[in-house]
């Protein structure tokens, strides 16, 4: 039976303060397009892939939690070029974590946006991601 599955994540909410300030710090590092915008709220896409949804809030909370007094991630992107990002961001100075290589799991670095909502990068050869 093919009904009722879950196929996959379409999107991730994440809080903002300034709805549009944030659409156009993501539009400008990562290449996202604005889509579906309304009131206190907008899609960023890749092409026609949905990535992120900006919420605007005046609300503290985002999209981060903590574990043993350590700040981590909600949200994990992947690339196929994990270096040249990470000097790229770093260069434009996104507070960015430093890059690790975890042998057979991959390389990965966090970056936190504009509000403090922390992200993490992958990327791994050996995982079937559609870009």
């Amino acid at each position: 039976m093919d009904q009722g599955r879950i196929l996959g994540i379409a999107y991730t909410v994440v809080p903002v303060t300034d709805i549009k300030k944030s659409a156009d710090w993501f539009g400008k590092h990562f290449g996202f397009q604005v889509r579906h915008e309304r009131e206190g709220y907008l899609s960023l896409f890749r092409g026609n892939r949905p990535i992120l949804d900006l919420i605007q809030t005046d609300h503290e909370s985002r999209a981060v939690f903590q574990v043993n007094g350590k700040n981590r991630w909600v949200i994990t992107f992947f690339t196929d070029d994990i270096v040249s990002l990470h000097r790229d961001l770093k260069a434009s100075e996104v507070k960015v974590g430093s890059l690790s290589d975890e042998g057979h799991y991959g390389k990965f670095f966090t970056f936190e946006d504009l509000d403090g909502n922390l992200f993490d990068v992958w990327e791994h050869s050996d995982c079937e991601l559609v870009f």
